[in-house]
């Protein structure tokens, strides 16, 4: 149990929630969580090429079959406690939060070690060999320690030390890059590279116990009757989770069941773009939790506040980026195709509008995690998952992969409309001002509209439009006050 003076000091640095300091702390860990997110992606482009010149594409399809199969494993087990613990402990003190985070590690890190053992069974039954069975149980456990650091890290997002938190992803993304460039001059085999994630993991736990040490009890604890109160509690949104992980993947199972290969190949295209840019709106919105978790419970002017302002930074990055993208798709496409394909680049361009939906329903949905409304969640998920399963059905075998991509922007759309409609029902105060998206709109129908006069390639409409879109933005001053005064201050704040 952590002494009273560690939760002393706890309480006093999460004290930040409470004051006019925390938008502004939550502005540039915004900021930074995206940015430190799209650095891991650029650092994996540089092993990516070189681990299948390596291995092959017989080896390397094992390789991707074992790490995919542990990060199913992951997200399955993890049923959004990480999300859970950040909102908790933003809103708990003293012995309760630190009871509470104890029995949290405890359930994470049981839930994550059977998981791993069902996952190695299965590698087993499946036939994957003895070199993947043992990367399975290796990678395996290196994803249990990542979940104990996951677990040690809550502190530092639940008191925006948010810089920390990113130099610790990129941590990890650097070492993983590292290991696989040393093991590929090296000459290694399958094995070791399944490995890597081990002594990486392990590194990474050091760093963050350093970090936390005296805000963050350290030793797990195994209270079935906690244990059980926990998990009954977020069960609706652990359920929640789990569909919404099913109806991001489900498009593309469904379509190469329905659609022939050459479409699926189409889909699968425009998919992998969607799927990274996709996981943006959660980390800048999810930066934001603490802060509406801490209104939700003490101040509901100010969670309207709050939420008010997300919408609009969400609204505009997220109808910003759709807009570059649309506009860039064919560029996008040749760069990943090594060719142009028309198809795959209108597939991509209806995916665009998923983009908006998804940056502007993630404010909406994380305002109703830090209101507890878990079954409203686990509803919306629900519905979207039941709308994109029946669109597929009924478009696909017409429209093949436009009638996927068609499919899920429409269950995207559904999502972030219920998402709003049960947020409206649990805070009927709650009221968002027309204001930027008028100007938001304004600014999208002038950079559109230039980008394509402008008869250019694709790379440079989507410059043009970007820079367009931008500057109608800064002319009408629909950027938000608050974005650019944390953004001008950010040399005068004080250090992660």
């Amino acid at each position: 149990m952590a002494t009273d003076h560690q939760t002393a000091l706890a309480d006093l640095e999460s004290d930040l929630l409470d004051t006019p300091a925390a938008g502004p702390a939550a502005i540039r860990g915004s900021v930074l969580r995206t940015g430190g997110y799209v650095a891991g992606v650029l650092l994996s482009l540089v092993s990516v090429p070189l681990l299948i010149r390596h291995l092959g594409f017989r080896d390397y399809g094992r390789y991707i079959t074992v790490i995919s199969l542990v990060t199913i494993v992951q997200g399955v087990t993890d049923v959004g406690l990480g999300q859970i613990g950040v909102r908790e402990f933003a809103t708990r003190t003293g012995r309760d939060r630190a009871g509470l985070m104890r029995n949290l590690m405890g359930v994470r890190l049981v839930l994550a070690s059977v998981g791993v053992l069902l996952a190695t069974a299965f590698a087993v039954i499946a036939g994957y060999g003895e070199s993947a069975v043992i990367g399975t149980l290796l990678a395996g456990i290196a994803m249990v320690l990542g979940v104990a650091q996951g677990t040690l890290a809550v502190p530092l997002a639940a008191e925006l030390r948010l810089g920390w938190v990113t130099a610790l992803d990129l941590l990890r993304q650097a070492l993983s890059v590292a290991g696989i460039v040393i093991l590929i001059l090296a000459g290694a085999g399958l094995l070791a590279f399944l490995a890597v994630p081990l002594p990486v993991s392990l590194v990474v736990l050091a760093a963050t116990v350093v970090l936390v040490v005296g805000s963050m009890p350290m030793r797990p604890s195994f209270q079935r009757v906690e244990w059980v109160r926990l998990l009954r509690a977020v069960l609706p949104f652990a359920a929640a989770v789990v569909v919404a992980t099913l109806y991001l993947r489900i498009t593309v199972v469904l379509m190469s069941l329905l659609g022939s290969p050459l479409q699926t190949g189409y889909y699968a295209t425009s998919f992998v773009v969607i799927s990274v840019l996709i996981a943006i709106p959660a980390l800048t919105v999810g930066a934001t939790l603490p802060v509406l978790a801490r209104a939700a419970r003490d101040d509901r002017e100010r969670l309207a506040y709050v939420l008010q302002r997300l919408v609009e930074v969400t609204l505009i990055l997220g109808v910003g980026l759709g807009l570059v993208l649309a506009l860039g798709a064919d560029f996008v496409v040749h760069v990943l195709a090594r060719g142009h394909v028309q198809p795959a680049v209108v597939v991509l361009q209806i995916q665009s509008l998923a983009i908006v939906t998804q940056f502007v329903g993630a404010s909406w949905q994380y305002g109703l995690l830090a209101l507890h409304r878990h079954r409203a969640l686990l509803l919306i998920s629900s519905i979207g998952l039941g709308v994109s399963i029946c669109l597929i059905f009924g478009l696909v075998p017409e429209l093949e992969a436009k009638g996927a991509a068609i499919a899920f922007a429409a269950g995207e759309l559904v999502v972030a409309a219920c998402s709003f409609a049960a947020l409206r029902m649990a805070r009927p105060e709650l009221h968002f001002s027309s204001r930027v998206p008028v100007r938001v709109l304004l600014a999208f129908a002038l950079a559109a509209g230039i980008a394509l006069a402008a008869d250019v390639s694709s790379l440079a409409a989507g410059l043009i439009g970007g820079a367009v879109y931008f500057a109608v933005l800064v002319a009408t001053r629909a950027l938000p006050a608050e974005l650019m005064h944390a953004l001008r201050g950010w040399r005068r704040a004080p250090a992660d």
